[in-house]
């Protein structure tokens, strides 16, 4: 199997926004122009919402036409899920979008079906969601483990990263990187992207031997996007900007194992478990 996950720009965009503010009908325009075939039947698509999420909106679709059992409909159903505004100041949204495509390729995740201008659309899962209790059984909490040792095992984290040595693709420099004012705007001065730019490379030119992005370049993008508005936001900064590069230095070089493909996000509402299969 190909290893390597689609690029985002070969999965499909809908140049359409899903808006908080009026949900109902954004939701509804981005399934359709996904699902034309609904059209003739919009008085029987319906929008759940799951409330669990933290960074993100996530919206179950569903189009309960009364000749479809429930099973049927959930086969059908398509998961929409909206990024949290601002949130792409701490997560790098292209990249999970090529770790989704990866999973789904290895078939640990549902098929992308799409992207559009704040979010991603996906097929729905059936299942039902763990709670906190559930993990905690043997059958569960085993079930996870074996699932997590396929991540590590079968995905090569070089389809989503930069190998040690290469050239860092520009793009990487400046993703996330927009809210250099805490603001969200993007359109902070060429002096401070600059500025970000280089702090970037250092701390990429201090840790040679580890992919990027890691933990040090995570970091230093998240210390570049506090806000800088005051004299005390501005001495905050500078002062966790002396904690980290004294971090690089101190555990940068230290030996570990390799780099694995992992998680990160075990929640307990990010595990499903799926229903029996029943013979055809």
């Amino acid at each position: 199997m190909d290893s390597s996950p689609l690029k985002p720009e070969s999965i499909r965009h809908i140049p359409l926004t899903y808006t908080h503010t009026d949900s109902h009908n954004s939701a509804l325009q981005l399934i359709l122009t996904l699902k034309p075939e609904w059209r003739k039947s919009q008085e029987t698509i319906e929008f759940v919402r799951f409330t669990d999420g933290i960074t993100n909106t996530l919206l179950k679709a569903v189009n309960k036409l009364p000749e479809l059992s429930e099973r049927q409909v959930d086969r059908e159903a398509v998961l929409l899920r909206a990024y949290g505004k601002g949130t792409d100041v701490l997560i790098d949204r292209e990249r999970e979008t090529l770790s989704h495509s990866l999973l789904a390729r290895h078939g640990l995740a549902p098929p992308l079906l799409a992207r559009f201008d704040n979010g991603l659309l996906y097929k729905f899962i059936e299942g039902s969601v763990c709670s906190p209790a559930d993990l905690r059984r043997p059958e569960v909490w085993r079930g996870v483990a074996r699932r997590l040792g396929e991540w590590h095992a079968t995905l090569p984290i070089s389809s989503i990263s930069t190998e040690p040595g290469a050239p860092a693709p520009t793009t990487s420099l400046a993703n996330g990187h927009a809210a250099g004012s805490g603001n969200g705007s993007g359109n902070s001065p060429p002096r401070s992207r600059s500025k970000r730019t280089a702090s970037i490379e250092a701390i990429e030119k201090l840790t040679p031997t580890m992919p990027r992005p890691n933990i040090w370049t995570v970091m230093q993008k998240w210390i570049l996007a506090l806000p800088t508005s005051t004299p005390s936001e501005r001495t905050r900064r500078d002062q966790l900007q002396k904690e980290l590069e004294w971090l690089v230095k101190l555990f940068s070089s230290t030996t570990s194992k390799s780099f694995v493909f992992a998680h990160c996000d075990l929640l307990s509402g990010n595990v499903i478990i799926e229903p029996p299969t029943t013979p055809a």
